[in-house]
């Protein structure tokens, strides 16, 4: 009886987990699995998993919106012709060695990705994006025939320390200024 609630419990536990993302949407996905302002665009692009969203059923590869929070969203018609190509998605220097787009590949160290963070998947499929087949769930092709899914953000802008510091110091002037007229 032990042995059969022990499988009992590990079958529920892979089945619950077919439809889950490996890493929850409370984690917030690192700057290195994503490509951060491609070419001066001012946009992120982020390359989100191995199939199309929900093509396969619900949690496989979640939509834009599972991580709205984060500004990811489906591209604009001019953002999505500016998308990145396969080759941008490699690792600079690379270190895995991508001479040609393979299938199946999960090596981060090697190629920039995050499907974990949109679903239940640990690789994606470089060859489908080399050969065209890649959507973000509006654009590219149908959703169907097994698309890469890509979603892109604004850039986030985030001001460097020294920013802060002259910031202050206008503001203060600003201040001494104004207080100034009052007298």
């Amino acid at each position: 009886m032990k042995k059969f609630l022990i499988t009992a419990v590990i079958a529920m536990g892979i089945a619950s987990g077919t439809q889950a993302q490996i890493i929850s949407s409370a984690t917030v996905i690192p700057d290195a699995n994503v490509l951060i302002n491609l070419n001066n665009s001012g946009l992120d692009w982020v390359y989100a998993g191995p199939i199309g969203p929900n093509e396969w059923g619900p949690g496989n590869i979640q939509p834009a919106t599972y991580r709205a929070a984060e500004g990811w969203r489906v591209a604009t018609a001019n953002e999505w012709a500016m998308r990145p190509l396969w080759t941008d998605f490699i690792v600079p220097g690379n270190p895995g060695g991508i001479v040609s787009p393979p299938a199946g590949y999960n090596n981060h160290a090697g190629y920039i990705f995050a499907s974990e963070y949109w679903g239940n998947f640990y690789h994606v499929d470089i060859n489908d994006y080399a050969n065209g087949y890649v959507t973000d769930g509006v654009n590219g092709g149908p959703i169907g025939g097994v698309p890469e899914t890509i979603y892109v953000r604004n850039t986030l802008v985030v001001p460097e320390p020294e920013t802060y510091g002259m910031l202050i110091a206008g503001l203060g002037i600003l201040a001494f200024l104004a207080r100034r007229r009052k007298a």
